[in-house]
């Protein structure tokens, strides 16, 4: 009897084995892989792969890879066949399943050259693929701001030709595009402004690069989009979208000239998302300050975004709620053993709510701003306590309510957004303050047909103080091949005068003069026209060319209008200047397995239409030459290397007649830079980079423009 039993249950184990073995057979293990950006080596979010059964036959079964590239292949896909790898601006690759398996399961995207991912470009903040869009846009992507070591955003935009950095007094930085700046460009994070600008404290030195994804520019009047401040063009930082699960980033970095600074990320969540970016960072040298000694700079940053999506399914409520805060010292010598110093605080906040209704989205926004700017002199390092009473400050709150459908080949955008401004500015405006309150309506429609798409907008503005402003835009771009993209727009760009100009009572005894505003005036104006072609005869290829025509009227300056009984001469605003801006831009992309190639130059004609001279510091030439290669030996290597030149500009002051006048050039610059990232480990990175290696410092241009070594450490995907 136990012999049976023992038997039986002997027989009924070695069945179980065989079958647990004959199961494990039929089963095929679960393949992971990751889908790369080969150029940068890390993984592009939002990929999809789908499997095919031939070559020629269609997709099925379509997944989605995660936030950092990775993905695994379902067990019901079959062994064998074909996958198809896509992403948003990436070339579509069609791989077999062998040559995967021999690939390690490693995908590689290149970039489309004409199809560069999505930007956003709307007042509803809707993404559109750039192929679609006709007014010239300039990407930089977030390998393209680590290779550069940028401090700042001034120092990587000065970098892309048709862009060149100038100072501003007493000192920071201002930005041209196509030689056209200051006031003149807007600044926005995330689609929203940035402080400083009522108070005319705008410096993009100060605004930290620290989990920012990608930087968009575009080139040309925007005012249709964006209303005021937009006439020469537009620059958005756009920050990382929250991570799922949890993520944490870390970079640590030291440099030449003192600088130090340090940041962290930290982003996870599910339905409810959540990012925090703190920067910090301080050097031993101040933007626009030609002064070595005795100049230093901090900045302090933290920056917020949640984010909830309920269902996640894209038609249920979204909500987004981002909060920021700055602040920032700096020190500079101003002459006769004294200081000047800054002192700068800001906090931005904004809500955001976005439901499906009526087939398209309503997005409701409520923006709000705070800023303030001290500004001191004393003999030391340090200001004497106190002098609160001499601080600048400006508060702004904006509402905006947009609605985006999408109706058959059209996609529109309706809008209403209302401002209430105010600015306190002790001893520089007629009783210390002003304010304005402005309502804007705006629409656009993008309508696609086939391979061609027809884009309008209109902007009515109306404010209180200052008057009206209407700013139209039309635009078509089309693909008559593949390989081919056609694109032309024109627009008109307005840039309301600014609070000071407008309300302006400011005298300097101990220089002889007084500045007082102008209530009576016009925005300033300016039309673009702008065509262009991109041209891609095979994957590894790409060119671009554009020609662009501005003109600019009404251009606000100071005119001569008697003295006070006191003797002081005076200076009133005044809608003078018209100006005019032209130019040529191409650009060549090469890249070949591990190798990439870039040449940029951009030909400018600026004039001052009044004097007929040149206008201020604007170089006729400029150009870039950039290579970068990834080795893929231990953790990998990448390897890049810049080459920047800048021709010579003539600089405009005031002649011996008391006229304007050339009183001199800006030499041309030559820059060689280089940069190196070393992966050590899973996330680890070692960073190293110098600019301009040479140490070339022409005539006309400042210190900061020497050469700076900075070496540092980034912690990715820590957790």
């Amino acid at each position: 009897m136990s012999v049976t039993v023992t038997a039986t249950r002997s027989l009924v184990g070695l069945a179980g084995l065989l079958a647990a073995l004959a199961l494990s057979a039929g089963v095929a293990e679960a393949q992971s892989g990751v889908v790369i950006d080969p150029a940068s080596g890390e993984g592009i979010a939002g990929a999809s792969i789908a499997w095919r059964p031939a070559l020629q036959a269609e997709a099925r079964g379509r997944i989605e890879v995660d936030a950092d590239g990775a993905f695994e292949v379902p067990e019901r896909w079959p062994s064998s066949g074909w996958l198809e790898v896509s992403a948003l601006g990436r070339q579509t690759r069609i791989v077999s399943w062998a040559d995967l398996e021999d690939a390690g399961w490693r995908v590689e995207l290149n970039a489309d050259p004409l199809e560069l991912g999505a930007v956003v470009v709307t007042a509803s903040g809707r993404e559109q693929r750039l192929v679609e869009v006709a007014v010239p846009v300039e990407q930089v992507s977030l390998e393209e701001i680590r290779a550069t070591g940028a401090p700042s955003a001034e120092r990587l935009l000065a970098e892309i030709p048709g862009l060149q950095l100038t100072g501003s007094a007493p000192n920071g930085t201002n930005l041209m595009i196509r030689g056209i700046g200051d006031s003149r460009v807007l600044v926005l994070v995330d689609g929203q402004p940035i402080g400083g600008a009522l108070i005319e404290d705008r410096d993009l030195s100060r605004m930290s690069l620290a989990g920012v994804e990608r930087v968009e520019v575009v080139k040309g009047p925007l005012s249709s989009l964006y209303g005021s401040d937009a006439l020469g063009g537009v620059i958005n930082l756009v920050t990382r979208v929250p991570d799922p699960g949890f993520r944490l980033d870390a970079r640590a970095l030291s440099g030449g000239f003192g600088r130090r600074e340090a940041d962290a990320t930290v982003s996870g969540g599910d339905a409810l998302r959540y990012r925090v970016t703190g920067a910090w960072r301080q050097q031993d040298e101040a933007p626009g300050i030609d002064a070595t000694t005795g100049v230093f700079a901090r900045v302090w940053d933290l920056r917020s975004s949640v984010r909830w999506d309920h269902g996640n399914d894209g038609r249920g409520l979204r909500l987004r709620s981002d909060a920021s805060f700055l602040r920032e010292r700096q020190r500079w010598p101003v002459g006769g053993g004294f200081s000047g110093f800054n002192d700068n605080r800001g906090v931005t906040g904004w809500v955001e709510a976005v439901q499906s209704v009526a087939g398209g989205d309503l997005t409701v926004q409520l923006y709000g701003q705070d800023y303030r700017h001290l500004y001191r002199q004393a003999r030391g390092d340090a200001p004497l306590e106190g002098g609160e009473e001499e601080q600048q400050e400006e508060q702004l709150l904006r509402a905006t309510v947009g609605w985006a459908v999408t109706a058959g080949d059209h996609r529109i955008d309706v809008g209403l957004q209302g401002w209430s401004r105010s600015i306190t500015s002790p001893d520089k405006l007629l009783e210390d303050q002003a304010s304005d309150d402005q309502l804007e309506l705006y629409v656009q429609d993008a309508w696609t047909l086939q391979r061609t798409t027809l884009s309008a907008g209109l902007r009515a503005t109306a404010n209180d103080r200052w008057g009206n402003a209407l700013s139209p835009s039309l635009g078509i771009s089309t693909l008559p091949t593949d390989a081919l993209r056609l694109r032309a727009s024109m627009g008109r760009g307005f840039r309301a005068p600014s609070f000071k100009e407008l309300a302006w009572d400011f005298a300097n005894f101990g220089a002889g003069y007084s500045i007082q505003g102008n209530a009576d005036l016009d925005p300033e104006s300016s039309w673009n026209f702008t065509g262009g072609v991109d041209w891609s005869p095979a994957p590894a290829f790409g060119l671009t060319v554009e020609g662009y025509h501005n003109r600019i009227n009404g251009l606000i300056d100071f005119a001569f209008s008697g003295s006070t009984p006191r003797g002081l001469l005076i200076y009133a605003t005044r809608n003078l200047n018209r100006a005019r801006t032209q130019g040529i831009e191409a650009e060549a992309s090469f890249s070949r397995n591990d190798w990439r190639l870039r040449v940029d130059y951009a030909l400018l004609d600026a004039e001052d239409l009044a004097t007929g001279l040149s206008l201020d510091r604007r170089a006729r030439h400029s150009g870039r030459l950039r290579a970068d290669t990834r080795l893929g030996f231990a953790g990998g290597l990448h390897l890049g290397m810049s080459a920047h030149f800048t021709g010579d500009a003539p600089i405009i002051g005031t002649g011996d007649d008391g006229t304007a006048a050339e009183i001199g050039v800006q030499e041309r610059l030559v820059s060689l830079d280089f940069h190196t990232t070393f992966e050590t480990t899973r996330g680890l990175h070692l960073i190293a980079g110098v600019r301009n290696l040479l140490d070339a410092r022409p005539d006309g241009w400042p210190a900061i423009n020497g050469r700076r070594l900075r070496i540092g450490l980034e912690a990715r995907d820590l957790f």
